[in-house]
């Protein structure tokens, strides 16, 4: 289960909000379909291996629930926040290049995370979000830290920001990208997770072709 546990992570902090804003009814949570996935909302198409391994509702379902008690622990108060944060929160993509639980080192993987931020004006673009994303890492029970300050990469038309974030977790070192815009009063964020370089390598070729 190892290999689903930095996924988790990221699901669950990264979407951790104090105040309530739906969905609004227009928004699409997109369709995958061999190797592709597509978000009329967002304008955004998204190219990866058709061998990876998407997951679908259930699944996401799954990993959100067991993410929520691993990062929170015995914290009440933050697990009370997290559980406030999903009806604000879209998981829209998650993929891993192999099966979950395959016999591998680490398991290198790709989502997609769009977060209703309408009710936090002083959000302004993808810094201003990974700012509060940080704030909510290092409060979880996973010993996050950052050797970098936050920069900007284009992607398609857009404007991203990435933060850079690492764990040493059971003897092994997990990097995680946090790459972030606001766009239609929404935070959109793609996150990698990997060990290797050639985990990143894969990784960045999906984002390097993501149309947006």
């Amino acid at each position: 289960m190892r290999q689903i546990i930095y996924l988790i992570i990221a699901i669950t902090t990264l979407s951790c909000t104090n105040q309530e804003k739906k969905l609004p009814d227009n928004f699409d949570f997109g369709k995958t379909e061999n190797g592709s996935y597509k978000n009329e909302y967002f304008d955004m198409e998204i190219s990866f291996d058709p061998n990876w391994i998407v997951q679908d509702k259930q699944q996401m379902n799954n990993i959100i629930e067991m993410g929520s008690e691993l990062t929170t622990g015995g914290d009440k108060n933050l697990k009370a926040i997290v559980k406030a944060s999903q009806v604000n929160t879209a998981y829209l993509l998650a993929v891993f290049k192999h099966e979950v639980g395959s016999a591998v080192e680490f398991n290198p993987s790709f989502m997609v995370v769009a977060e209703n931020i309408n009710n936090f004006p002083g959000i302004k673009n993808g810094s201003d979000y990974l700012f509060h994303a940080k704030k909510l890492l290092e409060q979880s029970q996973m010993s996050y830290y950052f050797e970098k300050e936050v920069y900007e990469k284009t992607i398609g038309k857009s404007t991203f920001y990435i933060m850079e974030a690492k764990l040493d977790h059971m003897n092994k070192t997990v990097i995680q990208h946090y790459i972030s815009t606001v766009t239609k009063g929404f935070s959109l964020s793609f996150i990698v997770s990997f060990a290797t370089d050639n985990g990143k390598n894969e990784l960045y070729e999906i984002i390097e072709k993501i149309k947006i």
